[in-house]
């Protein structure tokens, strides 16, 4: 006799079915702990870094927000 553990007829009865629901939840959890972490969406490690302004003004070039020569005078103006 099973007495509720084991995924057979007796998984409806009784506490089986909250078992089973039990280790669907936890494979859920582990499973979005690791996409996470995979995708870089959370669980970054080390410190969240903020963007320094020579960060901003690199992707507006990048970008083509701002010319070349807007670009070089700047970046001369925020080493100074």
């Amino acid at each position: 006799m099973m007495h509720g553990y084991g995924f057979g007829s007796s998984m409806f009865m009784g506490g089986g079915i909250f078992m089973f629901i039990f280790w669907i939840l936890i494979a859920v959890v582990i499973i979005s702990m690791f996409s996470g972490r995979f995708t870089g969406n959370s669980f970054k490690s080390g410190v969240d870094r903020k963007e320094t302004p020579m960060d901003i003004l690199k992707k507006r070039y990048a970008r083509g927000e701002i010319t070349e020569s807007e670009y070089k005078d700047m970046k001369d103006k925020l080493r100074d």
